[in-house]
């Protein structure tokens, strides 16, 4: 048979992937050539990349308001204004030269609070709340469900994945930039996304990253293998001419690690879906326990990505999502690594990862390069290469004792109290996309936030705090702001939209002004101008000062508009492409809500709580769709 490797030789040019994946957009140049890849190296931009800015105070202060002013009553709002008001003349004005004095000596202001603060001061399981997941999109064209294909698939993935990590080696990736090509984009994330892994801490976890591009040095070059509650380490996957081992040689690897998995493992795995305090005892304990055990650790966290081997059948997006989210094999998923990929007996797949690592974009782009290698591939034949490197995988077992055996419990409680409670649909509207939405005079993106905004109004007869994530990757190791969707404009054009009063045209007029300052805040938030980020900076500030927490922060208000984590829908644009992920909503009675925008049609994965009494996620969507549907309405009759 062919070699895998000369198959290969068909795909896309990494130099040629195009992804949109923010409101911006970041893309990858669609008209590259292959000679730009050795122009450009991958890294070679990050250290020159702007500082994070520090937004002016007064302008943070005043776009707060704003947001405030659509989710409180008169009199709420002419507290918090007084309380702001003094913030911003006393505490707020010192913190502020705090910031500023920390931003001279440090070129992202927000980098290592963001890690701590955001992620790994929590306490929460990772499992189920916290984690990023989604589908691998290849179920919906190159790979449908199909019995026996497991193994095969798995091998052609991880062949795939593997040259991707050579390509992140040999800083051979496209540098990613906006759409204009004007701007450059902060790639460091893309170190994190392989052999990196999170520590659990008592009161705070630490992220580990071994990644080492060639020029750095060596560099991990191994994956974990598990299946039915057993680990195995895979190495020798390159040959010595840097080839990925033939696909051949990976398939008897992974039939190896299936034949030896027949009756169930440690399920040593669960462990890393405990809350936090409980798995970092359950750690320390373990490496206290036989040096070897740390030694089997160590070995995990460094792993280039965890590859996961399990039992289910899904058969669609939505099936795949809820295996990927909360299947009931948390003993096969290592929740702290940026990175597991779920490979299901009928040949889909799914992935997981910790968030804290990176954000979905980075997922994004390699699951649409995976996507786009496999579409181009005119042949499936599976190959090997010639005298390929045969090396058997390796299991590693942990000494355990009765300790270790009754964390493994309480860790397989929680996980399936998280996964009971949990629900997810992925589904989508086919009445127009981006082409329609764009020729009448629209982003794409903003009118699905509007869309949002009105399904929630048309529901509940009321708007509530909404988050967006806006990318800021084009400063020094940019990660994310967040764009307050919920603007008195947005209310005003869904009390058009629902009531009598007003003519088509009114409400045409409305939902162009409320698209146009959602556009502002999202291009202010790209820039760093946005609210939260700031806020969170004087917030942390002050906190560590031991001096007491300014009223803004106790402030009703700050909570009522989102602050502390409240969104009661939190969103995001995945991007332009057959790519998809989510998170589960951030708060228990509202809606997490991951979008694509194609040429003609949304697709929406909407996440819930099943024991809240106030959210039907079938009811969302279906309300999103009948949005869309009369916003179209709106937009064509008053042009009439």
């Amino acid at each position: 048979m062919a070699c895998f490797h000369r198959l290969l030789s068909n795909v896309t040019s990494l130099s040629k992937l195009t992804v949109g994946l923010c409101p911006g957009t970041i893309r990858m140049s669609s008209t590259a050539s292959v000679d730009l890849i050795t122009k450009e190296r991958t890294f070679q931009y990050d250290e020159s990349l702007p500082p994070l800015p520090v937004p002016d105070l007064d302008k943070t202060l005043h776009k707060y308001l704003q947001s405030v002013k659509p989710l409180v009553t008169e009199e709420e709002f002419a507290r918090t204004q007084e309380i702001v008001t003094k913030f911003g003349q006393t505490e707020g004005l010192k913190l502020h030269e705090q910031l500023l004095q920390r931003a001279k000596t440090e070129r992202n202001w927000m980098e290592e609070w963001w890690e701590k603060y955001a992620y790994l001061s929590s306490r929460q399981p990772l499992a189920v709340s916290l984690n990023m997941f989604g589908p691998f999109f290849a179920v919906k064209d190159v790979w449908p469900p199909w019995e026996g294909t497991q193994l095969e698939r798995t091998s052609i993935f991880l062949t795939l994945a593997l040259r991707y990590f050579q390509e992140a080696r040999r800083e051979t990736l496209p540098v990613m930039k906006s759409a204009s090509g004007e701007q450059t984009f902060d790639m460091t994330q893309v170190k994190a996304f392989f052999c990196s892994s999170r520590i659990p801490g008592e009161s705070v976890d630490e992220i580990v990253r071994y990644f080492k591009t060639e020029q750095e040095g060596p560099c991990p070059n191994h994956i974990i293998v598990t299946c039915n509650g057993h680990i195995f380490k895979m190495d020798n996957l390159f040959e010595e001419n840097g080839e990925v081992v033939g696909s051949l040689e990976l398939v008897r690897r992974l039939s190896l690690i299936k034949e030896r998995s027949r009756i169930e493992g440690q399920c040593i795995c669960i462990l890393t879906a405990d809350d936090r305090p409980s798995w970092a005892k359950s750690y320390e304990h373990m490496c206290a326990l036989d040096p070897m055990n740390e030694q089997h650790l160590d070995t995990i966290n460094k792993a280039i990505l965890v590859i996961a081997l399990d039992p289910e059948k899904p058969t669609n997006i939505s099936e795949i999502m809820l295996q990927s989210m909360a299947g009931p094999n948390g003993h096969n998923r290592w929740f702290d690594k940026s990175y597991n990929v779920i490979s299901f007996e009928n040949g889909t797949s799914g992935m997981t990862g910790d968030h804290a690592h990176l954000d979905g974009v980075v997922v994004a782009v390699f699951s649409y390069y995976v996507h786009t290698q496999l579409r181009a591939l005119k042949d499936s034949v599976l190959g090997d290469n010639m005298n390929p490197l045969r090396s058997d995988p390796e299991e590693i077992i942990f000494t355990t004792d009765q300790q270790v055996e009754e964390a493994k419990l309480h860790a397989a409680n929680t996980y399936k109290k998280l996964a009971d409670n949990v629900e997810v649909i992925c589904s989508e509207f086919w009445g127009y996309g981006k082409k329609y939405v764009k020729s009448v005079g629209y982003h794409p993106d903003a009118f699905m936030q509007l869309a949002l905004q009105l399904a929630y109004y048309r529901m509940y007869g009321r708007c509530v705090p909404c988050y967006e994530t806006a990318t800021t990757r084009q400063y020094y190791h940019g990660r994310t702001e967040t764009v307050r969707s919920t603007t008195q404009e947005a209310l005003d054009w869904c009390r058009a939209m629902v009531g009598n009063s007003h003519t088509n045209r009114e409400r045409h007029q409305l939902l162009k002004e409320a698209h146009d300052k959602h556009m502002q805040l999202m291009n202010e938030a790209k820039d760093g101008q946005g609210v939260d980020r700031h806020l969170l900076g004087l917030y942390v500030l002050a906190m560590e000062s031991g001096e007491g927490i300014p009223e803004l922060f106790t402030d009703p208000s700050y909570t009522k508009s989102g602050g502390g984590g409240n969104f009661t829908l939190s969103t995001s644009l995945v991007g332009y492409v057959p790519v998809q992920g989510a998170v589960s909503a951030m708060c228990n009675d509202g809606y997490g809500c991951f979008y694509n925008i194609e040429d003609q049609n949304y697709r929406v994965v909407v996440t819930g709580y099943k024991n809240s009494p106030s959210t039907d996620i079938m009811r969302f969507f279906e309300s999103i769709t009948q949005s869309l549907l009369l916003m179209k309405s709106v937009v064509t009759q008053s042009k009439l």
